[in-house]
């Protein structure tokens, strides 16, 4: 099991991270949307409900999939990422994956080049249900997937490893 746990979900970790990183680095709110965990999406599905008032969960529900809705949405979220993780956007190294148990892991983001000490942040994740209806992470090979463990990741720290 060990041997199937580094080669097919380190890859799709990995593919899940640099995908992460490249919608946070190009504005891409729906990408960063489709690579929240569940907890995450419905974090955010809460406080639009609550923010909007008088909508119903169904309607919230359908927002959730539309475009421009979450382009509005996030812009800003997406925008303050892009700002705190600055030069780990240009050109990452992305690391191996880290195993913190069953379900959780971290994925290591560097700065590349020969810095005496390099620029680290830890990207966390965590192991879902794969969707039915939606298009699969890349390398995904069973009936789960990696996904931004998304109340965590607003709690990333920049360290110098």
């Amino acid at each position: 099991m060990q041997y199937v746990t580094e080669t097919v979900y380190a890859a799709s970790a990995a593919g899940v991270v640099k995908s992460f990183l490249q919608a946070i680095n190009n504005g891409d709110a729906l990408t960063f949307w489709r690579l929240l965990d569940r907890q995450g999406q419905g974090y955010f599905m809460g406080m639009w409900f609550y923010a909007l008032g008088n909508a119903d969960l169904e309607t919230v529900s359908r927002l959730a999939q539309d475009d421009n809705f979450l382009r509005d949405a996030l812009v800003d979220i997406v925008t303050n990422l892009k700002s705190s993780l600055g030069a780990l956007l240009d050109s990452p190294q992305v690391g191996k994956i880290q195993y913190q148990d069953s379900r959780h892991a971290v994925v290591p983001v560097s700065t590349p080049g020969p810095e005496e000490r390099p620029l680290v942040d830890y990207i966390p994740l965590v192991l879902e249900l794969a969707p039915g209806d939606e298009q699969l992470p890349e390398g995904n090979a069973g009936m789960t997937c990696w996904r931004i463990d998304t109340l965590k990741c607003f709690q990333v720290k920049k360290t110098n490893a």
